[in-house]
Formats: C-alpha cells, sequence, structure tokens
C-alpha cells in the first residue's frame, strides 16, 4: 500500500470513529457530522474534533480551512442547523485521489 492511500485510510478511519462523514469536491476536502440543533456541548465537541481530521491531510499548495466552526457566523448556522461542516483546500492531491477511490 502506498503512502497515499495509507494517509486516506487513516483520515477515513478517524472520521468514521468520531461520527463525521467524508466528501470530496474537486480538490476539497469536505466533512460534516451531525448533532442535536441548540445543543452547545456537541457543538463545541465537534469544534474540538474537526482538526483532528483534516490536519491528516497534508498541505501541498496554497489552500485553507473554512466552516461553521466556533471561529466565525458560519458557528450560528451549524447550532441553528445541528450540521458542522468543514473544508480545507490545498491539500495533497495524491491523497484526495486515494480517498475518493476509498468512498
Amino acid at each position: 500500500m502506498n503512502k497515499s492511500t495509507e494517509i486516506a485510510m487513516d483520515i477515513l478511519d478517524t472520521a468514521t470513529k468520531l461520527g463525521w462523514m467524508v466528501g470530496i469536491r474537486n480538490t476539497i476536502l469536505t466533512i460534516h457530522k451531525k448533532f442535536t440543533a441548540g445543543d452547545m456541548d456537541e457543538f463545541v465537541t465537534a469544534d474540538m474534533e474537526y482538526y483532528s481530521i483534516l490536519g491528516k491531510l497534508p498541505t501541498t499548495s496554497p489552500g485553507s480551512i473554512w466552516g461553521t466552526d466556533g471561529g466565525g457566523i458560519g458557528a450560528i448556522s451549524a447550532v441553528n442547523s445541528g450540521v458542522f461542516t468543514m473544508n480545507k483546500s490545498g491539500g495533497n492531491k495524491l491523497v484526495l485521489k486515494a480517498l475518493k477511490k476509498i468512498l
């Protein structure tokens, strides 16, 4: 098994263990997790977990991480809807390709 596939499997394994869904749109890794709408404890848990998944994708080009985390206005949307969504661009394309094959 090559390194890209190992990383992809680790990303998916971590996401699954923590209850997150994983998706790929073009070159963007997207993860989301449902929780009880309005439950701040569950929101905070998701806010603490997401980087343990996105951080596993090596950054190889300029990009960013964005979504409904506690650092911005998106948090209100997440708390109200009960869906926490985060995205990462600039990730290693070989790992993304391997992850897409697994999904």
